[in-house]
């Protein structure tokens, strides 16, 4: 049974593309299966809305939340009496400053749907310290002013692969509550997938966001969560639950839900049984995608007994097996979002060019994930390759 006080819906409303009228509707829909807007905030109340931002791309690239679906998600909520921020940190590589976020909410589109619904844009770039004593991993989060000050928190995230987490949904999302620049620092903590997805746990349930709309109209396959293809998945899914809904999104684009990280830690604390994970609406079995491109460092699926052997070899040898990044001259610009971001500080800008010290590397990916120029190539060694090759 799902634990009590919890629970395990999961509205499925099918969406075949951005027209902002079956965008809304298919918002309205989901959101009313599992309980109407009522059942989450109340009128009067500050909401924050937190899409995924990123750093700021263009909506036809999948890399951010499309402005379409936070425009629905915003105007449902202006329309019941909150008062809405639209707010989210940049990507780690980013200075979380005015300038930057103006950028990025402009690039994404999130500027004109704010407008078009009387939601707010937040600008502040302080944070607090909230203390979660009752954390598994951290006792207190660094945590973005407007999501410190809000009465409720609603997500809006977008459905990616994750070259390091595997996939992106509700529960990653919220890593965006961390301050850009404070972002390696977990990192350099939280160093293995599933270390990393037990501290996601406790962020999500340290600042409890109420309810999770997943855009996944048309998802980012292949190496996400910037450099993937997007690819079409046709559906907009609503719950209150983020480890619920991840697990029907992790179903839909092929994998094990136990393979991510933050389902994986839910299960084993008790905060959720996939198996009891109820769909409502349209058919799930419509918008499973089961060639959906896994990113390049996946190594994952149902495994046989010679495949669990080769798993445990990957689990005990992982920086054999696990892609290298390196840096790839001709498109490098110098920009130094690699540096900053870099949890160990592998990476040295010099020359206009950016290297990787591969004896310090921790396979983080860190680097691909913010850099825009597609500058950073991942490669395997040879033993990595053999390994590939016999999981694949």
């Amino acid at each position: 049974m799902h634990p009590p006080g919890r629970d395990a819906t999961v509205a499925v409303v099918r969406c075949d593309d951005y027209v902002p009228d079956e965008v809304d509707a298919a918002v309205r829909r989901a959101v009313g299966l599992v309980g109407g807007i009522e059942r989450f905030v109340a009128p009067g109340e500050r909401v924050l809305l937190k899409p995924n931002l990123l750093q700021g791309q263009a909506p036809e690239r999948c890399v951010t939340t499309h402005p379409a679906v936070v425009a629905a998600v915003a105007r449902l909520l202006v329309e019941h009496g909150c008062r809405v921020v639209i707010a989210d940190s940049p990507g780690a590589g980013i200075v979380y400053s005015e300038p930057n976020l103006r950028r990025a909410y402009a690039r994404s589109g999130f500027a004109a749907a704010a407008e078009e619904t009387g939601a707010v844009l937040n600008y502040d770039t302080g944070f607090r310290i909230i203390p979660f004593p009752e954390g598994e991993t951290m006792k207190q989060f660094p945590i973005i002013t407007p999501a410190a000050d809000a009465d409720a928190i609603v997500v809006v995230s977008k459905a990616k692969t994750h070259m390091w987490t595997r996939m992106t949904g509700a529960a990653k999302n919220l890593f965006g509550l961390i301050p850009g620049l404070e972002k390696p620092v977990f990192h350099f903590r939280f160093r293995d997938e599933y270390a990393f997805g037990r501290m996601l746990v406790d962020l999500n349930e340290c600042m409890k966001p109420r309810l999770q709309v997943v855009d996944a109209v048309v998802g980012m396959e292949g190496d996400g969560p910037q450099a993937g293809s997007p690819r079409k998945i046709g559906v907009i899914l609503a719950g209150s639950d983020y480890a619920a809904v991840d697990t029907v999104l992790a179903r839909f684009i092929g994998m094990d839900p136990l393979e991510i990280g933050t389902i994986r830690s839910a299960a084993a604390r008790g905060l959720l049984d996939p198996l009891a994970v109820r769909t409502v609406g349209d058919d799930p079995a419509e918008f499973a995608v089961p060639d959906f491109r896994k990113p390049s460092t996946y190594a994952g699926g149902r495994a046989g007994p010679w495949r669990r052997v080769v798993l445990a070899v990957v689990q005990r040898f992982g920086r054999t097996y696990a892609p290298r990044p390196g840096v790839i001259a001709p498109a490098c610009i110098g920009c130094g979002k690699c540096e900053r971001i870099c949890p160990v500080h592998a990476i040295t800008v010099a020359g206009g060019k950016a290297t990787v010290d591969l004896s310090h590397c921790i396979r983080c990916y860190c680097c691909h994930e913010i850099c825009t120029e597609h500058a950073i190539a991942l490669s395997r060694s040879l033993p990595g390759k053999l390994l590939a090759r016999l999981l694949g």
